[in-house]
C-alpha cells in the first residue's frame, strides 16, 4: 500500500509540475497511463494476499484432519472455533473440550461424548419405568440406572471416540471428538448378551429349586439381573439398536409361577402327639409363634411345615422348692418331608409351694421368656422378603 500512495503521490506532483515548468512539460507522463498502472500493481497485491491467506486456512485444516495442534490467533474464542467443526455423519456422538493441555481436552471432549449417551438413556428410562416390573423392581431399575450412569461418564471404549479437531490459543487447547453409535453401542450390546445369559440361568434355578429360599433368592436374582437388562437395552434403543434376543416373554411367565408361588407360600402348623399334661405348654408356644408368623392349621402346600414337640414336664425338688421343666423342640420340614433345621429350647418354672405354682410359673416363662429369641432368629430366615 505504501507503494500505492507514492505512485499516487509521484503523479500528482508531476501533474503540477507540468503547469509551472516547461522543462517539466517535456516529461510529462498522461495521468490515464498513470492510473491504470496504479491499478495494475494493486491487482497483483490482492491474490497475493488471498493466496497467503489460503494457504493458512488450508495448513490449518489439514493439520486438524490429521489430529495436530493448529495454532490460531487469539480473535475467536477457542470454543466458537471448535463448534465449526462437524462429525462425518450427521447422527455421530459429537464431544469438545478445552482444557490446558491437549490430552486433558481429549479427556473432556470423551466425558461430553459420554454424557450424550447418558441423555439417551434418561430419555429411554421412564418408558421402562412404565413397564411391567413389580415395585421391588422399580427401586432395582432405579439402583441400575444410577450405577449405569456411573458407567456410561466413564465411556467403556474411549479409544473409539476419533479426533476431528485439535486447536489451541494460547495456552488453552481446543478438541472436538466424534463416536459412531455403532461403536458407542457395541459395548452395551457384549453386557447385554451376559444379562441375557444370566437371567436365564437364574429362571432355571427358580424353577427347579423346591427349597423355598433358594427358590425366593433365585427369582430375585433374576429380577435383578433383567432390571439391568432393561436399563441396558434403554442406551441401545437409544443408540439405535435393537437387542437380537427377546427374553420378556421368559421372564413374565416365570414372574407369574412366582406370583403363585408367593401366594401359597406360609408357615404350616402341626403338632407332634403328646401327652394330656403338655397341652398347656404346647398351646403356649403355638401362640406365641402365630403372634409373629403367619401360621395355618392345616395341610402342607408351599410353604414351610413347622412340627413342635414338648416333652412331658419334669419336676424336681430344690432347695427353694420345686422346679419343673419342659423341652421343647420346631423343626423345620419342606411339604415333603425333607428337613431343613431344628431348633430346641428348655424352659424352667419355679415354685416354693407346690407343682401347680412351679407349672403356671413354667408356662408363664413359655409364654414370655427370652428363650424364644433362637427361635425367631431361625424362623425370620423363612420369610420372604
Amino acid at each position: 500500500m505504501k507503494s500505492l500512495k507514492l505512485l499516487f503521490c509521484g503523479g500528482l506532483v508531476t501533474l503540477l509540475g507540468c503547469a509551472g515548468s516547461e522543462s517539466a512539460a517535456k516529461h510529462s507522463v498522461n495521468a490515464d497511463e498513470l492510473r491504470a498502472r496504479a491499478s495494475h500493481a494493486y491487482d497483483e497485491m490482492e491474490p497475493a494476499q488471498s493466496t497467503a491467506s489460503l494457504q493458512k486456512n488450508n495448513a490449518q485444516e489439514g493439520a486438524s484432519k490429521a489430529g495436530a495442534p493448529v495454532s490460531v490467533e487469539p480473535q475467536v474464542p477457542l470454543s466458537d472455533l471448535l463448534q465449526e467443526y462437524a462429525c462425518p455423519n450427521a447422527d455421530d456422538l459429537r464431544g469438545m473440550g478445552v482444557a490446558d493441555d491437549a490430552n486433558a481436552a481429549l479427556v473432556m471432549a470423551q466425558k461430553d461424548i459420554a454424557a450424550k449417551i447418558q441423555s439417551v438413556m434418561v430419555a429411554q428410562t421412564e418408558q421402562t419405568r412404565q413397564s411391567n416390573v413389580d415395585a421391588a423392581g422399580f427401586e432395582t431399575l432405579t439402583s441400575s440406572f444410577e450405577s449405569k450412569t456411573k458407567v456410561v461418564t466413564r465411556l467403556q471404549n474411549a479409544q473409539d471416540a476419533k479426533v476431528v479437531a485439535s486447536l489451541n490459543i494460547g495456552r488453552k487447547h481446543g478438541v472436538v471428538a466424534c463416536m459412531q453409535r455403532s461403536d458407542a453401542a457395541r459395548p452395551f450390546i457384549k453386557e447385554a448378551s451376559l444379562l441375557q445369559d444370566s437371567v436365564t440361568l437364574a429362571i432355571k434355578t427358580f424353577e427347579e429349586q423346591k427349597h423355598p429360599i433358594v427358590k425366593n433368592n433365585a427369582f430375585k436374582k433374576a429380577r435383578e439381573l433383567y432390571v439391568r437388562l432393561l436399563a441396558v437395552e434403554d442406551v441401545l434403543h437409544g443408540l439405535g439398536v435393537n437387542s437380537e434376543k427377546d427374553i420378556k416373554p421368559v421372564f413374565d411367565a416365570a414372574q407369574q409361577k412366582y406370583n403363585d408361588f408367593r401366594s401359597r407360600y406360609t408357615f404350616y402348623y402341626q403338632e407332634d402327639n403328646g401327652a394330656d399334661e403338655s397341652r398347656e405348654q404346647r398351646r403356649a408356644v403355638f401362640e406365641r409363634i402365630s403372634s409373629m408368623y403367619p401360621v395355618r392349621a392345616a395341610e402342607c402346600s408351599d410353604g414351610l411345615l413347622l412340627k413342635l414337640n414338648v416333652s412331658p414336664v419334669q419336676c424336681n425338688e430344690k432347695s427353694l422348692g420345686l422346679s419343673c421343666t419342659a423341652t421343647l423342640t420346631l423343626n423345620g420340614l419342606s411339604c415333603d418331608g425333607e428337613s431343613y433345621f431344628s431348633v430346641n429350647g428348655k424352659v424352667k418354672g419355679n415354685g416354693r409351694y407346690d407343682k401347680n405354682e412351679a407349672t403356671e410359673r413354667l408356662n408363664q416363662n413359655i409364654s414370655n421368656g427370652d428363650w424364644f429369641k433362637d427361635w425367631t432368629n431361625e424362623l425370620d430366615k423363612w420369610r420372604l422378603e
